[in-house]
């Protein structure tokens, strides 16, 4: 007998807000919220497997003078900043765009799916990146590139249960 076992925790996922930011996220059933020590964003908030090494997801909010995504640039410039960001860092050897970046119709969101590969591996990361009340919103869903094949799906499914509220 083979039973499925089910990709999310139990309803109703993951709510987090401050005074004046508010978000969901239903994250996969295996993974345990983890905070950095060091904050440098105004909210910050990991969530890491405990089945699949290197497989978490991360969501920040920072303040921004923009009040929509729109005004930071098209799908295809937001991605490129982000390869710019990401190639910069110390470590990262190439960072390349996998598929080419996508605007989820019903909240306006950018979603960018890129592979970076450095010292400590190559990493496939899915990003869902919003702007509302001038804040920006990332969730990053990162994974090893040699399990990505197995897990997109997955991925796909909790990037797309990210919400602002």
């Amino acid at each position: 007998l083979i039973t499925a076992m089910p990709v999310f925790a139990a309803e109703p996922g993951y709510t987090r807000s401050g005074s004046d930011y508010s978000y969901s996220f239903q994250p996969p059933k295996d993974t345990e919220e983890s905070n950095k020590l060091l904050k440098t964003h105004l909210d910050e908030v990991n969530f890491i497997s405990s089945s699949l090494k290197g497989y978490q997801y991360g969501i920040i909010v920072d303040p921004v003078r923009i009040n929509s995504l729109k005004e930071f640039g098209t799908p295809e410039e937001v991605a490129a900043r982000v390869v710019t960001a990401e190639v910069n860092r110390d470590g990262v050897f190439d960072v390349t765009l996998v598929k080419d970046p996508i605007i989820e119709e019903t909240s306006g969101s950018y979603i960018l799916n890129y592979l970076s590969k450095g010292k400590r591996g190559d990493k496939h990361f899915v990003c869902k990146i919003a702007v509302a009340k001038n804040k920006l919103y990332v969730l990053t869903a990162q994974v090893k590139e040699e399990k990505y094949l197995s897990m997109e799906k997955e991925i796909m499914e909790v990037v797309g249960t990210f919400l602002v509220n």
